[in-house]
Formats: C-alpha cells, structure tokens, sequence
C-alpha cells in the first residue's frame, strides 16, 4: 500500500503558526498512519527545522524563485516527481488548523481533484486574468473560466500525478513568476478543464467568504448546525484582513474581528450585485 502525503509550505513569517498551531492540530486530530508530513523551507529558522524534524516532519528547502505561491506549485513538482505517493493532500500552513480526522478523504473520489468552492462572489477572475500576457491568452483564460465558480487552491486532495500535471502546467503557463494570484487562476483553469469533485464546505471553511455563519465555543469553530469544521481556514491575503484574531488551536484561540468579517460580507454582496448588473446587461444587448 502507497504512503499518502500532507504537503504544505512556510517561511519565517509563520514559523510559528506552522509550528505551534498547525502542526500541533494535525497531530492531535488526523489519524497520520501510512501518511508522511512534509513542508517546503522558504526561510525557516534552523531551530524550527530542528523541531519539526523532532517530530517526524520531513523538511525540503525551496528552490523555486518568484512570490511563494507559485514557487510552492513548482517545487512541489519535483518534490513529487522523485516520490511514489499514492494521494497527496496540499494545504496552506499559515492560516488553517485542523479540528476532526481527515483520512477517508484519501479514498473517496480518489481518481480526480477533491477541492471546495468559494460560495460567495468576490470577482477573482475579472480582478486576476487581466494580470497574464499576452492577451490571446487572457482570452483563452476567459474562455475555460467564464460563470464558472472559483476554487480554493488551500486545500487540495488529488492522486500524485493529477499534482504531477498540475504544477507543471503552474510552471509552463505563469510567465511571470513574482505575481501573486496567479496560482489560483492557472489551478482554476487546470482544474474546470479536468475532473473535479467539490467537498463539503467543512473541510475547507473559509472565515468571511463562506455564506454560512458559524459559531466559537472554547477556541473551538462549528457550524450553525453544531458539527464541528474539520478544517477552519483564516482566508485573507493580508492578516489584518483575516476575519479572525488571534487564530489558533487552543481554547484561548480565535476570536471574531466583527467589523473586518461583516465588513467583508457587505463588500461581496456588492461585488455580487455588480456580477449580476454585468450579466443582465450583457443578456439584454447580446
């Protein structure tokens, strides 16, 4: 039987998180039998490295150049191509803690991408595509992408050779390297022309994009309904955009920042409102 893999990646900025929430989580909550952790280096301090050694974590220095989020795509590649996982799991290491056990989604719908949707309208595309070249491109792009919903790149389940091909798609199509949320754009398009099968939101909730509320009781994040997320996802480019303070494992984690949560609701009922403005216009004269 193939050993599975949990793949993510982290610099010294969030050495710490990865570390002390991240990690721990895993460890705490997934089941890692027949499963190695392993993180990609971009700037890890040699006494985290130590630790996360200690603790059976495989560590591989980055080597890719440009912004880390395609960076990780590429050494992910040829960390893959010199491996013989069975399925890989690749998630972010900065801004996700894990609640539950995960392991049956290594088997389920193992032939194709698990991913889950953004289930509200933030106009990624429309904000994204026009950053390629050349435009012939940006049409092609629009072509695949067009109505279509955006996947998060955060959490991804896939057989080894399904990432084979996405990242060396990452490394062929994104001509420049140093741009951020070009990544989500090229794994939008590999994905929406391969297969895909969408998780439930609960193993990818993402804070103040999710249209669903949820509540915090103890540090520990459930849904309306009272299940537990197993994945809790502080989404947001910049921290101080992240809907949720002091974000953590640990009963003294995790707080609601309101105005930044419902703040980022209100901006994408009006991103929303501006879609459908688009589509009905577009309707009427075509």
């Amino acid at each position: 039987m193939k050993k599975h893999a949990i793949i993510t990646c982290s610099d010294s900025k969030h050495e710490r998180f990865l570390l002390n929430h991240w990690l721990v989580s895993l460890k705490t909550n997934v089941n890692l039998k027949n499963v190695d952790v392993l993180v990609i280096d971009y700037g890890l301090s040699g006494e985290v490295v130590q630790k996360l050694k200690k603790q059976g974590v495989i560590v591989q220095q980055g080597r890719a150049g440009g912004h880390v989020v395609t960076a990780r795509f590429i050494d992910l590649l040829k960390i893959l191509e010199q491996s013989n996982y069975g399925q890989v799991l690749f998630i972010d290491g900065g801004d996700i803690i894990f609640q539950e056990d995960i392991p049956f989604l290594f088997d389920d719908n193992k032939d194709v991408f698990r991913v889950t949707k953004l289930n509200t309208e933030v106009l990624f595309f429309e904000f994204f595509i026009p950053k390629f070249q050349p435009k012939s491109f940006q049409k092609e792009l629009w072509r695949v992408l067009n109505n279509k919903p955006v996947l998060n790149a955060g959490v991804i389940f896939a057989p080894r050779q399904k990432f084979i091909n996405l990242c060396q798609k990452m490394e062929e199509l994104i001509s420049n390297k140093n741009t951020y949320g070009a990544d989500q754009i090229i794994f939008n398009y590999v994905l929406h022309k391969d297969k895909f099968v969408l998780l439930d939101k609960k193993y990818n909730f993402m804070f103040g994009i999710e249209r669903e509320g949820f509540l915090i009781r103890n540090g520990v994040f459930f849904r309306k309904n009272g299940e537990k997320i197993a994945i809790a996802h502080n989404a947001g480019h910049e921290n101080f955009l992240r809907p949720i303070a002091n974000f953590g494992f640990g009963k003294n984690c995790n707080k609601l920042k309101p105005v930044i949560y419902y703040g980022r609701k209100i901006l994408f009922l009006f991103f929303g409102l501006i879609k459908n403005i688009q589509k009905n216009l577009f309707n009427f004269f075509c």
